[in-house]
């Protein structure tokens, strides 16, 4: 049986997956839960449905169409969903005001391949190809060793992968050379930290790395700047410390932003990020200069 995976997004003319314009995998399920993601629908494995109250007229065909009756209106004129559902979709099929958004499908390879290679001719002229990201990809080791194989090596596109390297090192070397390039996600230094923010700690990160640093693949450093989190002037150092002490040079800063905040709500989860004050964009930049790193500020 072809290899599947459970995805959950494909977008096209991806402009911030890598060099050049790219179409962009997004692989279902995290190990890593981060506080200020905006894509918390990337975390859980299975398929959801994200309800958006605000777009809901409650004119009650959603209720009408599903076959497991999940879906019920409360006395307060609250629409709820029960355990029976099985995500079948229908809802979002006969919602006139897009309310429903399913997360999540089971995609075999040569799907996802028939997808992506329709833009073949802009990949090839602007240097692009075909980025997996997540979610976290590496958490579906099977099925991306097998798209990556098909996409570089069956098809030859260009291949990257957005990742946080939380993973066995031996499934990283195994898709080592299916790739071109690699963005690998620090979001902080300190294990207390990186577990307070994330819900791991980092030392299985920070040992992969190091090994990939050794490898000689390209690799640049990501991180998502979170003001009072690892925006802090020691952070910064040490994260420079470490990177030049492992030989990488290139690094990107990503500062935080709220785009994703009402899919917390859509999820019936909070939005937990409280902070007002923006990330030290300077100071990250600042260090970085200090240490000789390629450093950049990405701003989406």
């Amino acid at each position: 049986m072809e290899a599947q995976g459970t995805i959950f997004d494909i977008q096209h003319f991806s402009l911030f997956d890598g060099p050049g314009v790219r179409s962009t995998v997004f692989f279902k399920g995290c190990p890593l839960h981060c506080k200020w993601c905006s894509n918390p629908e990337s975390q859980a494995f299975q398929p959801q449905m994200l309800y958006y109250k605000s777009l809901c007229e409650k004119c009650g065909q959603c209720v009408a169409s599903c076959p497991k009756q999940a879906l019920h209106v409360t006395a307060d004129g609250e629409l709820k969903r029960s355990d029976t559902c099985v995500m079948c979709g229908k809802c979002a099929e006969v919602c006139p005001h897009k309310a429903h958004v399913p997360s999540g499908q089971k995609m075999t390879v040569q799907e996802v391949c028939e997808e992506v290679r329709q833009h073949w001719r802009i990949f090839m002229q602007s240097g692009g190809g075909v980025t997996c990201s997540g979610g976290e990809a590496l958490s579906q080791p099977q099925f991306l060793h097998a798209l990556l194989l098909e996409l570089h090596e069956k098809i030859g596109l260009h291949t990257c992968i957005e990742t946080t390297c939380y993973a066995p090192w031996d499934q990283i070397q195994a898709i080592l050379p299916f790739l071109d390039t690699m963005y690998v996600d620090i979001k902080h230094m300190d294990n207390t930290a990186h577990k307070q923010g994330t819900g791991q700690e980092n030392t299985l990160i920070l040992e992969n790395v190091s090994k990939l640093a050794s490898t000689g693949m390209d690799v640049t450093i990501r991180v998502p700047l979170i003001p009072e989190f690892n925006d802090s002037h020691e952070n910064l150092v040490a994260l420079a410390k470490f990177m030049r002490e492992k030989g990488l040079s290139k690094l990107e800063f990503l500062p935080m932003h709220i785009y994703g905040r009402s899919k917390y709500e859509a999820l019936g989860r909070t939005w937990e990020v409280t902070s007002a004050r923006k990330p030290r964009c300077d100071e990250a930049l600042a260090v970085a200069g200090k240490f000789g790193l390629e450093a950049s500020i990405q701003q989406r």
